[in-house]
């Protein structure tokens, strides 16, 4: 099977599994999704500037609260 096959092969076969416990049928994406808000080791100051790159484009406050340790990155 191709590189190119294995995504919508892996996918069909995923549809056909139940839900694991974290509701995802494909445990790669279990291990691929962030397990709560991160500041990708970032400095604080790295981390404002991110949090605010984000507000600018359109970013709500309860998405970055949910991706980005926002009091950390409070001025």
């Amino acid at each position: 099977m191709k590189g190119s096959a294995i995504a919508p092969a892996r996918r069909r076969a995923a549809d056909r599994l139940p839900p694991l416990a974290c509701g995802h049928r494909d445990p790669l994406l279990c291990l691929a999704a962030p397990s709560g808000p991160s500041t990708y080791s970032l400095t604080p100051a790295q981390l404002a500037a991110e949090v605010a790159r984000c507000r600018v484009r359109g970013w709500s406050e309860a998405d970055l609260a949910a991706r980005f340790d926002t009091p950390q990155a409070a001025p």
